[in-house]
């Protein structure tokens, strides 16, 4: 019977404490700027720090910054290069 009381005690706690999370989360939600997701998803995932930064997330925040030119990127080519340049332009007016 000590086993089934246990039981039901962390099961209470796991649903109290799942409740808990779940309003803590939404009240304190963060919004991103869509438009930093919208670089980062242009840009090519590739995550080699050939940029200098620690990856393609990280360099897109430094273009959404203003902080860098959208050509340091070495592994982006052609259509992709020119769509990020065009999105940039349009959106950052940078």
């Amino acid at each position: 019977m000590n086993v089934v009381y246990a039981i039901l005690i962390m099961m209470g706690l796991g649903l109290f404490f799942g409740i808990i999370i779940s309003v803590f989360q939404s009240k304190f939600k963060v919004e991103e700027d869509t438009r930093l997701t919208e670089i980062n998803n242009l840009l090519p995932g590739a995550n080699c720090g050939a940029c200098g930064s620690a990856g393609c997330h990280a360099f897109a925040e430094k273009i959404f910054e203003g902080k860098i030119d959208e050509n340091g990127c070495k592994v982006i080519k052609g259509e992709a290069k020119e769509q990020l340049h065009n999105y940039i332009k349009e959106n950052l007016g940078n």
